[in-house]
């Protein structure tokens, strides 16, 4: 999907404090005033988490009132985004390369790499977990590998992948064989290194309902804890906001990329970041999430309880970016 774009700035203009301030709560209200108009439209509910930096330098977190309430929610495939933040920590510590092998890891698996899963070009599919994860619902245990462990025997037992190496195929498979991968390395769960590597509090964790899928869509997050990680691991002084085509990446349309977890695209002297989840199972479940973080300097993560389409995922991302550069 191709970002919508416009060409005023709001943040990150050579103003005192005090004006980054006002403008950053004018901004904060114009964003929610957005996401409620898409809420309505969509007869559902949700909450929204923003954050932006201001022209000191400080990222702080922005909501309309400090009455606003906020709780906890799916995050959906945006979790690939925590997932895919782990691997990039365990490859910088040296634990592992992009280019590492899956059978040197795992034994008997598919011979491709690291990169081919986090970039989703491995040639993995068709997509088995979209069958099995209605039935995975509720289900957890300590090492949520353990029905990654069923995606591993799914993918070996085709005789053929419906995918070309090389090529991009979007595939929760790939970061169910990550999440195998991350646990294979370290001395603990997928979940424990992660957290550890990622240092992250309790506000980003697995979810009750989807924990079983952790690695590809299972956690949850309190919106402003995920806002404030999206900052800290894309944001212009992170490794991969500093240069995203240094790291695995694939491009999916005209100048529109798949990188560590999240859609990217070049703006300006910057990146725009994005991503969106959905959790849709009839008379189970119905959750979204939508991530986004616009030149390292306006973030949001908007979770709704509502299995939407594609224009109407397109008519979020359009209201909220709107509401950033009017």
């Amino acid at each position: 999907m191709r970002h919508v774009i416009a060409v005023v700035l709001l943040f990150g203009l050579a103003l005192p404090a005090t004006a980054q301030e006002l403008r950053a709560q004018l901004n904060a209200v114009g964003l929610k005033s957005a996401y409620d108009d898409w809420l309505v439209a969509q007869s559902t509910t949700g909450t929204l988490g923003m954050g932006t930096r201001l022209g000191d330098g400080r990222w702080v977190t922005l909501r309309e009132s400090e009455s606003d309430a906020v709780q906890m929610g799916e995050l959906a495939s945006v979790s690939k985004s925590v997932t895919a933040a782990c691997a990039l920590q365990l490859v910088e510590g040296g634990q592992l390369e992009w280019s590492t092998r899956l059978p040197a890891l795992l034994g008997t698996a598919p011979d491709v790499t690291i990169g081919e899963l986090i970039t989703h070009t491995s040639g993995l599919g068709p997509d088995s977990t979209q069958a099995t994860m209605p039935s995975w619902l509720g289900r957890t245990t300590d090492s949520a590998t353990h029905f990654s462990d069923h995606v591993l025997n799914a993918v070996n037992a085709r005789d053929s992948q419906q995918g070309t190496r090389g090529a991009y195929l979007y595939n929760n498979e790939n970061y169910a064989l990550l999440g195998l991968a991350i646990e294979a390395t370290s001395a603990s769960t997928y979940w424990e290194t992660c957290k550890a590597e990622l240092d992250l509090s309790d506000d980003i964790s697995p979810s009750p309902r989807a924990g079983a899928f952790q690695p590809w869509g299972g956690l949850q997050a309190h919106p402003d804890a995920y806002v404030s990680f999206l900052e800290t691991h894309f944001g212009p002084n992170s490794i991969i906001g500093l240069d995203p085509f240094a790291l695995p990446h694939v491009e999916i349309a005209e100048g529109v990329y798949y990188g560590l977890g999240m859609v990217f695209r070049r703006f300006g002297d910057s990146y725009n970041f994005w991503h969106f989840g959905a959790l849709c199972f009839p008379e189970q479940m119905n959750a979204g999430s939508y991530a986004v973080l616009w030149e390292g300097e306006v973030g949001a993560l908007a979770l709704y309880d509502a299995c939407v389409d594609w224009p109407a995922m397109g008519a979020l991302d359009g209201a909220l970016t709107r509401a950033v550069y009017p």
